[in-house]
């Protein structure tokens, strides 16, 4: 039960704007990666440079040492010699001034000025060599020659070429990681807004006892959730006190109707003038239509209301559309209307009572007002998003209504011009709606196709329910 918002999330893939959520996820996590990556690598050469600065400081020193001690000559000696710190084959040394220059692991003297830091500098270290970049300190011994003393960056070379050859590795471990996680965050948010969705989709439908669960993360989704929680139970409580108001109200007028139909049933008996009898006859049609009318609307309200009790059991339609296509068969027929069933199994979650009376209005509606052939028909159908349909249709080949009008004769007591010279109160079609929207279904009102009822430009009136 816990994985079925995950299966249909997953089902439904993500919505474009998830999709750009993700995406910027993606994307803030590979920049992150790979600054990170230049932050590690721009500290590790710092380190490195920190490390060749000693090492230059240290060379110059103990050439410093050899000079105090002995001299130019003893500082030539030490050069040349390669002695103690000098032997590193990274080390470079250039002695020039007084006497010929003396060099080592060089081929030419570097363009370099005096400074208190070691500076960034080319050399050429052999004559076979290609140009090296090292850090090089120049200074001036007491007789005026310079001694300058430096050091090849030969490790940064090898953290470059290490980066490099890991560098594919690492981006593409980071890709990985990135989408995996913004697709895993993507999914989570895309489930938490679906689970409260289908929440306010069940309170649209009129289940108010629908309520999201707490997780009690303390975020905002959980915010959001206790939010809807309580919406839910103030519509819940305004709900009830609207059906009992509505219990009140149909108590109060179906007692004075009640009594004028009693009155003029009495009336009936005692007056045997023709004329009376006529508008008495005409009187009594009239109350028995407001009753009829005013037990419609309140059905309606409280359909709309949610104040009617869940009865959605498993429903065969095809059965139901065959009950009904079988109790107005002689009806049709005496009307010279052809009524049709062409009914494929199909099954889904309704209330029996509910439906049958919202097809029953569609049939009366069609024998009205649709021409001289009918065809009731139930299938299954699949959307292209792949949600399930049980759908039933009643086809007619009458005048039709036009696209114009058919948002609003689904609204209640809205009644076309050329229904008005017939019995009706406008409810028929508002019912069969709010019937729709219990469910959580569709009502449809559009044109027929070619393979259905023939012969007019007809109507198409449909009823879908998940399935």
């Amino acid at each position: 039960m816990a994985l079925r918002p995950f299966r249909r999330t997953a089902r439904r893939g993500l919505s474009p704007t998830m999709l750009r959520l993700v995406t910027a996820i993606f994307v803030l996590q590979i920049l992150s990666s790979a600054l990170v990556i230049l932050f590690l690598r721009g500290q590790m050469l710092d380190v490195v440079r920190l490390d060749r600065e000693r090492q230059v400081t240290d060379v110059r020193d103990d050439l410093l040492a050899a000079y105090y001690d002995g001299g130019r000559e003893e500082l030539a000696e030490f050069i040349t010699a390669r002695r103690g710190s000098a032997a590193d084959p990274a080390v470079f040394i250039a002695l020039i001034g007084k006497g010929p220059p003396v060099l080592s692991n060089l081929v030419r003297v570097p363009e370099m000025q005096a400074a208190a830091r070691p500076q960034s500098v080319v050399v050429r270290r052999g004559p076979d060599q290609p140009p090296s970049e090292g850090l090089a300190l120049v200074g001036l011994l007491p007789d005026g020659e310079r001694l300058i003393v430096g050091v090849v960056s030969l490790t940064e070379r090898r953290i470059d070429v290490a980066f490099a050859s890991t560098a594919e590795l690492t981006i593409a471990v980071a890709v990985l990681m990135a989408l995996l996680s913004a697709v895993v965050a993507g999914f989570v948010i895309s489930r938490r807004t679906h689970l409260i969705a289908e929440t306010a989709a069940e309170l649209a439908s009129g289940n108010f006892g629908a309520r999201v669960p707490i997780e009690g993360t303390g975020d905002g989704f959980d915010h959001l959730r206790q939010q809807m929680n309580l919406m839910a139970e103030r519509i819940g409580q305004l709900v009830g006190q609207l059906s009992a108001v509505s219990g009140a109200l149909a108590h109060d007028l179906r007692s004075p109707v009640t009594r004028l139909s009693a009155a003029i049933d009495l009336a009936l008996a005692r007056v045997e003038e023709p004329r009376a009898l006529e508008a008495l006859q005409a009187a009594r049609a009239d109350a028995d239509a407001l009753r009829a009318m005013l037990e419609t609307a309140l059905e309606i309200s409280l359909i709309e209301g949610g104040a009617v009790e869940d009865r959605r059991r498993p429903l065969d339609l095809a059965a139901v559309a065959e009950d009904l296509v079988e109790l107005y068969d002689p009806l049709a027929e005496q009307s010279g209307v052809s009524l049709e069933a062409r009914l494929d199994p199909v099954t889904a979650p309704a209330d029996r009572e509910l439906v049958s009376r919202a097809l029953a209005n569609l049939i009366d509606n069609a024998l009205k007002y649709g021409g001289k052939a009918i065809v009731v028909t139930t299938r299954a159908v699949l959307d292209a998003d792949g949600t399930s349909w049980a759908e039933i249709a009643v086809e007619d080949n009458g005048p039709g209504i036009s696209p114009a009008d058919r948002a609003r004769v689904v609204e209640r007591f809205v009644r076309l011009d050329n229904a008005r010279t017939r019995p009706g109160g406008g409810l028929g079609l508002a019912m069969v709606a709010a019937v729709a929207r219990l469910h959580g279904g569709i009502f449809a009102l559009g044109d027929p196709a070619s393979s259905g009822a023939s012969g007019g430009k007809g109507l198409v009136a449909t009823l879908r329910l998940p399935a």
